[in-house]
């Protein structure tokens, strides 16, 4: 699989939105990865898809729905040119369910993905309409947090399966532990605050594309 660094981009407003979203764009990533929350699935709250609908991308963006019925976000994240949408596993009561709103995301984006929590139960994947699957790091709802151990497992849980898709990986990535997640099986990688708080962005992306052999 090829080793991709994705810039996540979480913001409470527009103004951070923005200024987020020209950094990703400047870092030299193919996509950026923007985190909708609406206070409900998790407690946080970020800015929501109608606020920034009318904002130019001028890169892929993939949005991760840490919402109940993200169907409702599907119209204005399409309206942004968003390409990829990922759903929380957890937001369904049955895998069969998880299918069905995997196949109707599927109706909006080119690609669609699943994602699961660190403390969620890996299951059978074959079959489901997916791209990715992302694996957490942490507990989502907030940047900075540090990577929590069960997800090599769960990393490793997924590679088994061998599904032909990418395992991608979001939250509590670093310098000191990409490598070992790259050796369970992940090849995409999320990352906010260890770009964001780097004093020159493009340089820390490339030091993070270097490490896994990214081009």
């Amino acid at each position: 699989m090829k080793m991709e660094i994705i810039p996540g981009i979480l913001a409470h407003n527009l103004e951070e939105y923005v200024t987020r979203l020209e950094l990703a764009e400047q870092s030299g990533s193919a996509w950026a990865q923007l985190d909708i929350m609406d206070g409900q699935f998790v407690t946080n709250i970020s800015i929501m898809p109608h606020e920034i609908a009318d904002i130019p991308v001028n890169l892929n963006l993939e949005a991760h729905l840490m919402t109940y019925e993200p169907e409702r976000y599907f119209s204005d994240l399409v309206v942004m040119g968003c390409q990829r949408v990922l759903l929380h596993r957890e937001c369904y009561k049955t895998l069969e369910l998880t299918a069905i709103a995997l196949k109707h995301a599927g109706d909006y984006f080119s690609e669609v993905g699943l994602v699961i929590n660190p403390e969620t139960l890996v299951e059978p994947y074959a079959g489901l309409p997916l791209h990715v699957i992302m694996c957490m790091g942490v507990h989502p709802g907030a940047s900075g947090q540090a990577l929590v151990p069960e997800v090599h497992t769960q990393i490793k849980a997924v590679a088994v399966q061998k599904l032909s898709v990418p395992i991608e990986v979001d939250g509590g990535v670093n310098e000191d532990n990409i490598r070992e997640l790259q050796k369970d099986g992940a090849s995409r990688f999320v990352i906010s605050s260890q770009l964001y708080t780097a004093p020159n962005m493009h340089q820390r992306f490339q030091q993070f594309i270097q490490l896994v052999g990214g081009v």
